[in-house]
């Protein structure tokens, strides 16, 4: 249920596993985040027992982590209020999009970095991106594509221009609509996003092709 569409040829390029961290009890080092870079996809998981505790608390955010490989992505941003600063761009159920958290944020969970190839995100889009979706799913009770937990339907996830860039999103579906409008166009998603529960290692996992334009 997972996998990735394959029409992208063998000359698509994948994602690149550049760093993992597993262990919870070790603070993140300053080269663990030193490394990451704007562009990058973090996808998260945890263990059953960790999503169980969050689930029982009332956490209906981590119900992924008990279905899926990974239980969410984020995307690296530079701060739309601060050139140089990094941040990550997500949204979860009953919550806005956001770049509301640092690289700090990564301190107490587990994590892997996927990096799309040297070139495909133009970081000039990638922060108009930002600017504009930002405005647009600002409604945490409307920014989260509940339609899309069923896989009944996905919200669009292919602007080419700013006003086609979206006010709903999953987390998976939101770093497709970022890297898809900054130039990596990556085949993630089956059937035009009908009858298709887009995971997030069926992002991380998928082939893309790096756009001219």
């Amino acid at each position: 249920m997972e996998k990735a569409p394959r029409s992208i040829s063998s000359s698509g390029h994948g994602f690149e596993v550049v760093h993992r961290h597993t262990d919870q009890d070790r603070t993140v080092s300053p080269d663990d985040l030193g490394m990451i870079c704007e562009g990058d996809v973090i996808a998260f998981t945890m263990s059953h027992r960790q999503a169980l505790s969050h689930l029982r608390e009332g956490a209906i955010q981590k119900i992924p982590y008990e279905l899926f490989r990974y239980g969410h992505l984020a995307l690296v941003v530079e701060n739309p209020e601060r050139r140089g600063e990094l941040r990550l761009l997500q949204v979860a159920m009953k919550q806005a999009v956001n770049t509301d958290e640092g690289l700090d944020y990564l301190s107490d969970k587990t994590w892997e970095v996927h990096r799309p190839p040297s070139g495909s995100v133009d970081g000039k889009r990638l922060g108009n991106f930002v600017q504009t979706v930002t405005k647009n799913a600002s409604d945490p009770r409307t920014a989260y594509d509940y339609t899309s937990i069923s896989g009944w339907r996905n919200a669009p996830w292919q602007p080419e221009e700013e006003d086609e860039i979206g006010d709903c999103f999953s987390c998976a579906t939101l770093v497709i609509s970022a890297l898809h409008y900054s130039g990596f166009e990556l085949d993630a998603v089956h059937r035009g996003g009908r009858l298709d529960l887009v995971t997030p290692r069926q992002v991380v996992e998928s082939r893309g092709i790096i756009r001219e334009d």
